[in-house]
């Protein structure tokens, strides 16, 4: 017996560089009760979407998007400058070197999502886990897996017998694992249990169980993390001590940070600027709501006006990055960093988006001093 969930997408969706997240936005599009048909609040327009620009047709698409947005908004990963599975030290609290995915990360993001869930034991037996897939699958419910790396995360939609069928994001990384794929990107994994590493299954809906408030505190918490600022330092210091030795690290790391931040400050804009996404949902106080729509608005994504999502094009301007070389360094951002103005100028403007963070925090900080947060 085959059976398909159509009622979802491929990701990512846009700038989509989380695969977990990007992948339970896919997955909660059907749990959460989205269609093609579900009106999709516009921000820029204030209203709803009607197909003007060419932004895209698929509106079960942007909801995705949104979805997105808030996920790695409320989780506060869009307030780091790397992402919780890169093994390193980390500029976000709660996030441990070689973190992959914890318990407790999980229930609190399906927490916020509204959903209820369960992790699969991956010493079970293969037909017990086949049967709690399978079971999820004809209840309607997508179930999240890693089928093969360690990093990318894949969206199982269907089976047929043994087989598992799925989303694997646009970039097909499962290939590498020999798994073969029809059409519409569709995976068709035959061997996947020697290859699982982890899979969660979303069992329905509930209560939502994080407050609008606690995501407010959150934010805090991580904006105000010692490590946060600390990254401003280690970029000056990595600019001060530039050779032509050492030029071409220094430019994968200034890159590598930009390349972060520039996207999601993005996403943690685009949350709280839209008046109908899951994380203003929450927030039943619309003077609350367009106070940190302004606030988010201004100092992330509005033109001209210094706001951060602008000045990360400017610092891969400056070392020679941007479509046409992959976003990646190269030598002539070797010979760009190798000039004393080049390396002020990008102290200067990384200085601005830590400026930008700050002033985020002060705000929260002070709307957090009323009630209204908890409304």
């Amino acid at each position: 017996m085959k059976q398909q969930i159509i009622t979802t997408v491929n990701f990512p969706v846009g700038s989509e560089s989380d695969s977990f997240t990007a992948a339970l936005s896919s997955a909660l599009l059907p749990v959460l009760g989205y269609t093609a048909d579900t009106p999709y609040w516009c921000s820029p327009n204030n209203r709803y979407c009607i197909h003007c620009s060419p932004c895209g047709e698929d509106l079960l698409a942007k909801h995705q998007e949104m979805l997105y947005h808030c996920l790695l908004t409320a989780t506060t990963i869009a307030f780091g400058f790397e992402y919780p599975w890169d093994d390193m030290e980390h500029s976000l609290p709660g996030f441990r070197n070689g973190w992959r995915w914890d318990d407790d990360y999980l229930e609190y993001v399906m927490g916020f999502a509204g959903v209820t869930w369960k992790r699969l034991d991956r010493s079970a037996e293969k037909q017990d886990i086949l049967g709690a897939i399978a079971e999820a699958i004809d209840n309607g419910l997508p179930v999240l897996a890693r089928l093969g790396g360690e990093f990318d995360w894949q969206l199982i939609t269907g089976y047929e017998g043994e087989t598992l069928l799925g989303l694997d994001s646009h970039m097909k990384t499962l290939e590498s694992h020999g798994v073969s794929y029809r059409k519409e990107g569709i995976f068709a994994a035959d061997s996947w249990y020697e290859t699982l590493r982890d899979a969660v299954i979303l069992t329905g809906r509930c209560q939502r169980r994080v407050t609008y408030g606690e995501i407010l505190e959150k934010i805090v918490m991580a904006l105000s993390y010692p490590k946060h600022d600390s990254v401003e330092q280690s970029i000056n210091e990595s600019l001060d001590s530039v050779t032509a030795d050492n030029a071409h690290d220094i430019a994968f790391f200034v890159a590598g940070i930009n390349g972060v931040l520039i996207e999601t400050r993005w996403h943690a804009a685009e949350a709280f600027c839209c008046r109908e996404s899951i994380l203003n949902a929450l927030c039943t106080d619309d003077e609350l709501r367009e106070q940190l729509s302004d606030l988010f608005f201004t100092r992330y994504i509005k033109d001209h006006s210094d706001e951060t999502h602008g000045i990360g094009w400017k610092i891969w301007e400056r070392i020679g990055v941007g479509p046409d070389t992959g976003y990646m360094p190269n030598d002539d951002s070797v010979d760009r960093l190798l000039k004393p103005e080049t390396r002020e100028e990008l102290k200067h403007l990384f200085h601005i988006v830590f400026e930008n963070d700050r002033a985020v925090l002060t705000g929260i900080r002070n709307l957090l001093h009323s009630d209204k947060a908890y409304l």
